[in-house]
């Protein structure tokens, strides 16, 4: 079996590691969340909602540090976008010439920020499409998985090992498919996750109680047409124009979010704990690539300096 490592044991990094070790995949889970990881390694992971295990994984590490010289094959990073930055000059410090590193984040371009520090050669994203919440140390709660996820690489070469990689998700039950397009998907992602999530972070709802409220549904809508747009404008690598997802992609993106219930977002939960969000991967990614390409987008902009003035309350 290959080594595999995660950083990062929030629900997303939580929810992989258990999945993996169920399927009898060795895995050393690494974070600086001493209580969370001391109850992993004594009584397990619990995962409560769309999947139920309890799991132990005896590996574990409270620094990146430690991961050197163990000759990691896959190496999956489960930190919020916000921490890529400062945590990859340590992993650039422990990664061997066999690591695959695969980013796991939400947003736009996290991937060329793994591939300035390990290389194009060596760097993966997965989309995700499931979600959870940490309820306690040591217990996650997945709230929901719109299957499947996508895995794509940025170096076609490396193509090979993102479907080992889809092989080794879907066997432990998180199905995932091999993607040549996972910008694509990246942005469809990143559309979804922009309308709703800074909704729910400024008004205290959950994504339901956003999504059944005509006020702010019609908010998400109009986030989504501006989203849509410029996803559509932008060079999608090939020279021949932009995403386009079809015609009914609007009616997709709705029922998608519909079907989230009374999760509470990320982003949410960063405003409620005084922490910095990932506004910056989001919504700040499609106005500025909707600068680039002369398209407006009143909406998003606007979201973006509402969410910068919670922020300034609580990050100097």
């Amino acid at each position: 079996m290959k080594k595999t490592a995660i950083i990062g044991a929030g629900p997303i990094g939580s929810i992989l590691a258990a999945h993996l070790a169920q399927n009898k995949q060795p895995v050393i889970l690494v974070d600086v969340l001493k209580p969370h990881l001391d109850i992993i390694k004594e009584k397990g992971i619990v995962i409560s909602g769309v999947s139920q295990i309890n799991v132990k994984i005896p590996d574990i590490c409270y620094e990146i540090s430690q991961l050197k010289n163990l000759e990691i094959d896959y190496l999956f990073i489960c930190v919020k976008a916000t921490v890529l930055q400062n945590i990859m000059t340590e992993v650039k410090k422990v990664i061997s010439g066999q690591t695959n590193v695969i980013s796991f984040q939400n947003g736009i371009d996290t991937e060329e920020l793994v591939s300035q520090y390990v290389g194009a050669a060596r760097t993966l994203r997965v989309v995700i499409n499931y979600a959870g919440n940490l309820i306690a140390n040591g217990q996650v709660k997945m709230s929901f998985f719109n299957k499947p996820n996508y895995i794509g690489a940025i170096f076609p070469a490396t193509g090979k090992i993102a479907q080992e990689i889809a092989g080794m998700m879907t066997q432990a039950g998180l199905d995932t498919e091999f993607t040549p397009e996972i910008k694509k998907y990246a942005w469809e992602k990143t559309i979804l996750n922009a309308a709703l999530s800074p909704v729910t972070a400024l008004t205290g709802q959950t994504m339901k109680q956003a999504m059944d409220f005509p006020e702010t549904r019609r908010l998400v809508v109009s986030l989504l047409e501006e989203g849509v747009a410029v996803a559509k404008a932008i060079p999608d690598g090939t020279g021949t124009g932009g995403y386009d997802y079809g015609a009914d992609f609007m009616n997709h993106c709705l029922n998608y979010l519909d079907k989230a219930g009374h999760h509470k977002t990320s982003m949410h939960i960063d405003v409620e704990a005084g922490r910095k969000t990932e506004i910056d991967f989001l919504n700040k990614k499609i106005v500025e690539y909707g600068q680039k390409m002369g398209l407006p987008t009143p909406y998003h902009e606007t979201i973006v300096r509402l969410i910068k003035g919670i922020e300034n309350r609580f990050i100097k």
